[in-house]
Formats: structure tokens, C-alpha cells, sequence
């Protein structure tokens, strides 16, 4: 049982932070130790760089799963459980004695991860009440993860530089176990009233979906997209999609009716295409610095301070505000911010000049930070309470599965015709996921424009009737 200490918002608040900020450390912390890690375990490139995908894959996979088990089991229940998971996942990282091992160890601390994410922002909805101080809570946990942008390949450079790609590992699992020290007496338990029965067919046919999904954007670029095993994991991903999508079930486990919201169908489609927009553009643009720019692995990641100090603070100060603004005008920002990074990225970069880009790398950090803020909240304002892990369950797979799709599509104009190209692709993404937001938010003005006046209240005073902030297609 939880200590009275549990009624204290903020200790949650701290745990989902503490968590949000290693979920994402040993997603860009890793990547810097690869060529450490390959040289050490006498590996393959491509065979360490599962150590990224696997972790990858398993977050994105078990996403909406845990959510969904979150809101029927209870969200500290399955908090405790992934922290657990990941904690010993991590250990199990550190001690792998070769490339194999590593990689299956990062698949099931990806694991724990999924969980971890897939409760996080529930418990804070829980915690928190709608309203500003929500708002504010759900801008410190974006700014967790911000901040292992900002801090993830400096920390694991300088990790990997004194003690070796081992202790990005080792670090989680001292802070791993004073959390779950701490965690059970601090976290109020919440879960939905009228909890879902379970439904292993629809559980396994979302798993294989995007898996299959998953997959083939990782392997397709190295394979080819025609191999065997790309068309493989297509097939699957579409049969698995096909009886899922014509399977009927009174009272769905995994209930993705909330697509019919349209604020929430918009959501889900601009964090899908800032992070393919915004993150999949990152991956190449570190390429060119460290290319034909000469950029030396340091002064890389310095330079791109630019783009994450800014995704660690928009967070923190939209937060504060964004209960004042419309939401479909906050949920379009995020993408459209990535759209007019991708351009102005385009018209500088051939300068070779690092200060010339820097503008358009505020503005994509910034399109990250307000977004992943953003994403959230409207998943969580937009589903009743019991179903806030499924919520933000299907929002944070649309990311995890962004990132995977923004590299693999926009490494084709990449290749075909150079970072330029790969720019205006990306601009083109980010400008098609705000178009959905865009257009809700007009005929939102539209339609208040041709309401009737208000009726009076017994004063005299105009009554205030503001339309509803969703509405289902």
C-alpha cells in the first residue's frame, strides 16, 4: 500500500520524470557508443546497431499493449513491473558478452521501456486533475525527455570515452533500484473502474502488425525493399492489420474508436509526421556534419545543442501558457514548426556554416519540445479516464513509429540526390501532418462564426458557451 506520501502529485511527477529521461538517454546515448561497442565485442556495424533497433522495436511494439494492461491491471502495478524490467534489462546490457547477447538484452529492456512510457503519462493523468497544473506536469515530463536530448550524446561520449560503452548501461541500474525503493510508497494506484475483458487475438494481431510494420522500416533500407524479408514482414503487418481492422468486439481491450475523435485523429497524425519529419531528418543531417562539414564527433554534438536545448525548454514554457490557445492551433504546431526547420535547413546548409543553420535548428528543437507536450495532453484530455493508457498508448506508438519511418523513407531522396532533397522531403511530411489539425481549427472558427448569439443568463450577462473541444468524424 502506497504512503500518504502517495497523494503528493509531485513525487509522481518525479518518478514519470526520472523515467521518461533514461527511456530516452539509452535511445541517443547508445548511438555514439556503437563504434566502442563494435570494436570491443568484435562485431559487425550491422550487427551493434540492433543494439539501437531492438530497443527500438520492443518500445514501439508493446507501446499500446502495456496501456491497455496498464488501465485493466493498474498503473503502478505495471510501472513497478517495468521499472523492474528495465532495470534489470540494463544489467544485463552491461554484462552481455557479445553482439548477440546485447541485442536480445536491449530487446527486453525495450521491454520494460514500453512499459514504462505506456504508464507514465496515465499516472500523471491520474495524479493531476485537467487544468493548468496538469499542463505544467505534462511539460516537466516533456522536458525529461528533452533533456536526454540534450544530455544523452554528451553523457555517453563521455562515458564511453572514460570507462567504456558499459557504463551507459550500468548507470540505470542504481537509479533504477532507488526508484523502486522509492516508487510503491510514493505512487497512488489508479485503473479503469469498469476494466476491459483481456483479448489475446487482438493483443497478438496488434503485435504482429507493428512488428511487421517495424521491421521492414529497419531492415528495408539495409536488405533492400524487395528482399524476402521485407515482403515477409509487409504480409504479415497486412494480414494482422486486416483482422484486427474487421474484427468485432462488443468491448474492445485495445479500443481504437478514439480515432473517430477528430482532434485526436489529428494528434495521432502530427506526432506521427513531426518525428518522421524532424528526428529521421536528424539522423541524416548528423551524417553531413560529420562529413562534408568535418565536424569532429565533439564538436558535432555541441553544435547540436542548438536544436536540443530548445526541445528541453519549449516544453516547460508552453506549458505554463498553452491553456489559453486552441487546441487544434498547438496540435498543428508541432509539425509546421518541423516543416519551416526542414526549409530553412535547406537554404543554408550548402553554406557549410554552422551559424547560418542555426535558426532553422531552434526551430526544430522547438518543434520537437512543443509537440511532444502537446501529444500528450491532447491524448489525455480527449479520452475518459479509465482509458488514458490506451490514449496515450496509440499517440506514443504514432511517434515511435515516425522515427523509424522518417529514416527509412527519407534516406531514398537522400541517396537519390543529397541532403537537399531529403530537406524538402521532410518539409513536405511535416507540412502534410498539420494539414488535418489546420483544417479542424478552421471550421472551428467557421462554424463559431455562424452561431447564434448566446442566451442570457439571469443577469443580463451574456452566458459563455464554448463549443466542445472534440468532436467525433
Amino acid at each position: 500500500m502506497p504512503s500518504p506520501v502517495a497523494r503528493r502529485p509531485g513525487w509522481t511527477l518525479a518518478m514519470a520524470a526520472t523515467a521518461g529521461y533514461l527511456l530516452v538517454l539509452d535511445l541517443t546515448g547508445v548511438n555514439v557508443a556503437l563504434p566502442a561497442m563494435r570494436d570491443d565485442l568484435g562485431a559487425g556495424l550491422g550487427e551493434v546497431q540492433w543494439a539501437v533497433d531492438a530497443y527500438a522495436l520492443t518500445l514501439a511494439v508493446l507501446l499500446l499493449t502495456a496501456g491497455a494492461l496498464a488501465d485493466r491491471w493498474g498503473r503502478r502495478r505495471l510501472f513497478l513491473a517495468g521499472l523492474g524490467v528495465f532495470t534489470a534489462g540494463s544489467l544485463a546490457c552491461a554484462l552481455a558478452p557479445g553482439a548477440l547477447a546485447l541485442d536480445l538484452f536491449r530487446a527486453a529492456q525495450g521491454c520494460g521501456a514500453a512499459i514504462l512510457f505506456g504508464t507514465a503519462s496515465p499516472l500523471l493523468a491520474a495524479a493531476y486533475p485537467p487544468g493548468r497544473r496538469r499542463d505544467h506536469a505534462l511539460g516537466m515530463f516533456a522536458a525529461a525527455s528533452g533533456a536526454a536530448i540534450a544530455t544523452g550524446p554528451l553523457l555517453g561520449g563521455a562515458l564511453t570515452e572514460v570507462f567504456g560503452w558499459r557504463a551507459i548501461f550500468f548507470l540505470n541500474v542504481p537509479v533504477g533500484v532507488l526508484a523502486l525503493v522509492i516508487a510503491p510508497r510514493v505512487l497512488a494506484e489508479s485503473r479503469d473502474a469498469r476494466p476491459r475483458p483481456l483479448d489475446p487475438v487482438a493483443t497478438a494481431c496488434l503485435t504482429a502488425g507493428l512488428g511487421g510494420v517495424m521491421w521492414a522500416l529497419i531492415e528495408g533500407p539495409r536488405i533492400g525493399w524487395t528482399a524476402p524479408g521485407t515482403i515477409t514482414c509487409v504480409a504479415v503487418a497486412t494480414a494482422a492489420t486486416a483482422v484486427l481492422a474487421l474484427r468485432r468486439v462488443a468491448d474492445p481491450m485495445i479500443d481504437l474508436s478514439l480515432l473517430r475523435d477528430r482532434l485526436y485523429a489529428a494528434n495521432t497524425a502530427a506526432a506521427l509526421a513531426f518525428h518522421a519529419a524532424g528526428a529521421g531528418a536528424l539522423a541524416y543531417f548528423s551524417l553531413y556534419v560529420q562529413g562534408p562539414m568535418g565536424a569532429r564527433p565533439a564538436q558535432a554534438g555541441l553544435w547540436f545543442l542548438t536544436f536540443s536545448v530548445p526541445a528541453l525548454a519549449a516544453p516547460v514554457l508552453l506549458g505554463r501558457i498553452m491553456h489559453r490557445l486552441p487546441s487544434a492551433l498547438l496540435v498543428a504546431a508541432g509539425p509546421a514548426l518541423a516543416a519551416v526547420s526542414s526549409l530553412l535547413l535547406a537554404a543554408t546548409y550548402e553554406l557549410h556554416s554552422w551559424p547560418a543553420m542555426v535558426p532553422g535548428f531552434v526551430v526544430g528543437g522547438t518543434s520537437i519540445g512543443i509537440g511532444n507536450l502537446v501529444t500528450g495532453r491532447t491524448a489525455l484530455a480527449s479520452a475518459p479516464a479509465g482509458r488514458a493508457g490506451v490514449a496515450a498508448g496509440i499517440a506514443n506508438t504514432a511517434k515511435q513509429v515516425g522515427v523509424a519511418a522518417g529514416v527509412a523513407v527519407l534516406g531514398v531522396p537522400y541517396q537519390l540526390d543529397g541532403l537537399g532533397a531529403m530537406l524538402l522531403t521532410a518539409a513536405a511530411i511535416g507540412g502534410l501532418g498539420a494539414i488535418p489539425a489546420l483544417r479542424l481549427m478552421v471550421s472551428r472558427t467557421r462554424r463559431q462564426g455562424t452561431l447564434p448569439p448566446p442566451p442570457a443568463a439571469s443577469d443580463g450577462s451574456p452566458a459563455s458557451q464554448a463549443p466542445p473541444d472534440h468532436r467525433p468524424l
